[in-house]
């Protein structure tokens, strides 16, 4: 399986809100300080698991160019086609699953090998937080036995939890939100569209530069705006929430969160830019709706569609 990034980025593209942590990375490596476990760990959608997947085909470069890989050795040819055998990917089987003990176990026995290249092993896994917790139990002795030029990578996404077992025995970088002026200049150059477009991904996207790219590619501004009309019309009282919560049936339950969050957000931020004041029903909404994405992120046996209709109807008593 060949390497693939975030979103279409290639491993050749940079994000100009890495560049400092990308000096930052090779100058451990160049001056061999580099820690055998790193926790990378910042917003979703921001370039995290980009940044790593680059940082690995550095280390394996035979002839980097400017702390850069080359891209031709055959190291990064074996890294880019997903044949390097000094490199082990751990990640879950499908969106939204977890990371099995069975995974760890297999990264435990190949972090034991003898490198095939004389040169690093490598393991990423991603993201850290989908480990089952016997598999985060059976990843700390694969943490606490480092083993020369090994690197255990590991990409965190900060709104889900991590063992402290874990976050301590890593070096933690952290990667936040980037300035929102780069962000929308990276984007215009990516697109080549109008400003006013890109805005308005961006403020779909919380600001997560990956997410916006993503939702741009997929036409996702279309599908929001339907969304976003479906929700004025709940508040209202136009639609029954749960025969509106029909329409969204087998629709991905983290997504339409996720738009409804950012639709509800931008509500609470226009009426407080307008003077006005959020009644306490507004704030129990929000709560829930933080609630409800802490038990999707803890892998919660919930029904989506029973949970999509109690949002829906809480939605139109929260106005």
């Amino acid at each position: 399986m060949a390497v693939s990034s975030s979103s279409a980025l290639s491993l050749d593209q940079t994000l100009p809100w890495q560049d400092e942590q990308w000096q930052q990375f090779c100058r451990l490596l160049n001056s061999q300080r580099l820690p055998h476990a790193i926790l990378l760990s910042g917003a979703e959608d921001t370039g995290k698991r980009h940044f790593a997947e680059r940082f690995i085909q550095r280390l394996f470069c035979i002839s980097p160019v400017d702390d850069v890989a080359c891209g031709e050795c055959k190291q990064c040819r074996l890294y880019l086609s997903g044949a390097h055998p000094d490199f082990k990917r751990v990640v879950p089987e499908a969106a939204g699953k977890a990371i099995s003990i069975n995974a760890i176990r297999e990264l435990s026995e190949f972090s034991v090998i003898t490198a095939h290249q004389q040169s690093w092993k490598v393991a990423l896994v991603a993201p850290v937080e989908a480990m089952t917790l016997n598999a985060a139990n059976a990843f700390l002795k694969t943490l606490e036995e480092p083993r020369e030029k090994t690197l255990l990578l590991l990409v965190h996404d900060q709104l889900a939890p991590v063992l402290p077992t874990i976050r301590s025995r890593c070096r933690v970088f952290s990667q936040g939100l980037p300035p929102p002026a780069l962000v929308r200049d990276w984007l215009v150059g990516e697109l080549g569209g109008a400003s006013a477009t890109v805005d308005k991904l961006l403020a779909r996207a919380g600001g997560r530069p990956l997410r916006a790219l993503s939702f741009a590619e997929a036409n996702t501004l279309d599908d929001i705006a339907r969304f976003e009309g479906v929700l004025q019309q709940v508040q209202t009282g136009e639609a029954a929430p749960v025969s509106a919560a029909a329409a969204y049936e087998g629709q991905p339950l983290s997504q339409l969160l996720e738009w409804l969050m950012s639709y509800y957000c931008r509500q609470l931020i226009s009426a407080a830019q307008g003077g006005g004041r959020a009644e306490p029903r507004q704030f129990v909404f929000y709560d829930l709706l933080l609630s409800t994405r802490k038990m999707l992120e803890s892998k919660s046996n919930l029904n989506p569609q029973l949970v999509l209709e109690e949002l829906f109807l809480s939605l139109s008593q929260s106005t």
